[in-house]
């Protein structure tokens, strides 16, 4: 067997196949490279208040699985290393090859990764993978009629630190003020305690407790907007406080697929009140065989280079 292809390494810890990071991004390749490639979009509770998606993963092979933590892997570590090209390019290429760099390049690397994924905390680690879910299952998603996504970032790099979780910003010719917003709330359920209802209304209420708050937090001085968009997100917290059908907000939670409910989000509306107009809540349930374990092939792509 060739030093290209490897071979499956055991991993004790917990007991899975883990497909080396060379023949993941091969698979990754191969189906698109894209997260939304490996996945299929149900849309649900089209009755409700709220309405929602579920997003389930396709495919039971190791190397279908391995392919989406490749692509999550790969991902957070463009993110995390933003302008560092070189800090970049020493992480693939050692974890491609199966190498671990050593001296300074070792202490570049880490720099980058440790952070998040030092401590192999699996409550962080899952909730982090958690709002990577969402980011690159909506970064990738086709263009909807009538509108085109102007603003959505990457997850910050810190994790548990209590700030809002995401934001999108959409231009919409014709509407009131020429853009819409959605302030998202991020959550993982992993069937230890309560229910995905319990999961998904805190949710609901943080958002309509600390929403406010939350529109405070963005920082947009430094960056370079196109001057109608600036004045839109200029006016964006006064916007939310006055209740404005240009802010709404959204939920999406991340959990093992034997968890998945047939119905969810139809009380969304009693916890969310703040905001009442059409379409100002959406929900998303990102469905995994196995969470925490997916999360932990995550963190074995960035970590095994170090």
């Amino acid at each position: 067997m060739s030093l290209r292809w490897g071979s499956m390494r055991l991993e004790r810890e917990v007991g899975r196949v883990t497909v080396p990071a060379q023949r993941a991004m091969e698979r990754a390749l191969a189906a698109g490279n894209r997260l939304v490639d490996l996945t299929r979009r149900e849309p649900r509770g089209q009755e409700q208040v709220c309405r929602w998606e579920l997003v389930v993963t396709i495919g039971q092979e190791p190397e279908d699985r391995a392919a989406a933590a490749w692509i999550i892997a790969d991902e957070i570590m463009k993110a995390r290393t933003d302008l560092d090209d070189l800090g970049y390019r020493l992480w693939r290429e050692n974890v491609l090859a199966g190498t671990k760099p050593v001296g300074v390049d070792r202490e570049h690397v880490l720099l980058h990764a440790s952070p998040v994924f030092e401590a192999n905390d699996t409550t962080g680690v899952t909730g982090y993978v958690g709002e990577w879910l969402w980011y690159l299952l909506t970064r990738d998603l086709p263009p909807e009629p009538g509108r085109s996504v102007v603003v959505l970032d990457p997850p910050k790099s810190a994790v548990n630190d209590g700030g809002p979780d995401g934001l999108v910003i959409h231009r919409v010719p014709g509407s009131e003020l020429g853009f819409v917003f959605r302030l998202w709330e991020m959550k993982k359920f992993t069937g230890k305690s309560a229910t995905p209802a319990d999961t998904i209304r805190k949710a609901w209420q943080q958002i309509n407790n600390e929403g406010s708050r939350y529109m405070g937090q963005f920082s947009w001085g430094g960056r370079a907007l196109a001057p109608d968009l600036r004045i839109f997100v200029g006016s964006m917290p006064r916007q939310w406080v006055d209740r404005k059908e240009s802010g709404n907000g959204g939920v999406s939670i991340a959990l093992n697929a034997t968890d998945t409910p047939s119905a969810a989000f139809d009380l969304s509306h009693t916890h969310f009140t703040t905001h009442t107009h059409e379409g100002a809540l959406q929900g998303l349930m990102v469905a995994i065989d196995d969470l925490e374990n997916f999360a932990k092939d995550v963190r074995r792509y960035i970590w095994s280079a170090l």
